[in-house]
């Protein structure tokens, strides 16, 4: 059976033409006045202004708190970049691809990109963004969209069930597969809620490692019309730079198995990797949990 917010979504949307995104980009840091428009898949420094804005945790108390920021903002998305972060953003409005020669991967029904530049970490696997789509759209298009929007779902579904692993959505255009997830959270945004965790992804089994890390947000608006992914690199002191199985582990990490043994546990080793990440205190990350949680919780996607 479908889960619910599919269900609206699916419903919703079933009373109308799909309406593709518009070709103009604005991206604007508030206050200000509005730009010119620009033509689709134009990429454009953002300007930023130190602002205050309030960020709702999870659950949401009836106080939020405010920290100083720089708000951004690009296509319907808002956001606010906490100090020592990044220094700034760009924005792209990409179009629809499709087609029989198109990757599965490569395939969106245009979707937005802020990209953070200079941020705390450079040089890792994974490149500081984060995206959003249209979620009927995506779910129609790419069965693997449709599949983490229904996790998603079932997550809302039971607020205060635990999630394993195995109920988390994943990144759709990701070729390849999580290896483990850690540090797994409920977290609203401005409007719209999801769920954030550690995580690696890989297509064989790879030694978890700083140069792969990175904390992961999916979620969905309210309203289930736009679908959320963040991905943001991560480091902490007790895993290996890099997955050579040369790199030297750290005082109190987890001995990775023999890539070359066969009958290697590596699932008794990921689930020990899980272990020490959750029990790792979230300051000691870099950046720290807290502040790529503030930058998830300050987003506000509007039409």
């Amino acid at each position: 059976m479908y889960s619910t917010i599919v269900k609206k979504i699916f419903l919703f949307f079933s009373l109308f033409s799909i309406v593709t995104l518009a070709c103009d980009l604005s991206v604007a840091v508030a206050p200000s006045a509005s730009p010119d428009p620009l033509p689709t898949n134009t990429i454009i420094p953002v300007s930023v202004t130190p602002t205050q804005v309030p960020v709702s945790p999870t659950p949401i108390p009836a106080t939020l708190p405010s920290f100083d920021g720089v708000e951004v903002s690009v296509g319907p998305l808002s956001v606010v970049l906490p100090p020592g972060l990044t220094y700034g953003a760009r924005g792209s409005q990409l179009p629809r691809v499709e087609g029989d020669n198109v990757a599965p991967w490569d395939v969106t029904p245009g979707h937005t990109q802020l990209t953070l530049e200079g941020y705390l970490l450079e040089g890792k696997s994974h490149q500081p963004q984060i995206l959003v789509y249209p979620a009927q759209g995506y779910a129609e298009m790419y069965p693997s969209a449709f599949e983490s929007i229904r996790r998603l779902d079932n997550i809302f579904g039971d607020p205060g069930a635990p999630i394993g692993s195995e109920q988390l959505p994943a990144v759709p255009f990701f070729n390849a597969q999580q290896s483990f997830a850690s540090n797994i959270q409920r977290l609203s945004f401005q409007n719209g809620r999801g769920v954030r965790f550690l995580t690696e992804y890989a297509q064989y089994p790879a030694p978890a490692n700083n140069q792969d890390l990175f904390y992961q947000f999916q979620g969905l608006t309210n309203d289930g019309a736009y679908y959320i992914i963040a991905i943001l690199p991560i480091t902490v002191p007790v895993l290996a730079e890099t997955s050579d199985g040369g790199a030297v582990l750290p005082s109190g990490g987890v001995p990775y198995p023999d890539i070359n043994n066969s009958n290697a546990d590596w699932p008794g080793y990921y689930t020990a990797v899980t272990a020490l990440l959750n029990a790792t205190s979230p300051e000691t990350f870099a950046p720290t949990i807290n502040q790529l949680d503030l930058l998830v919780q300050s987003m506000r996607i509007t039409p």
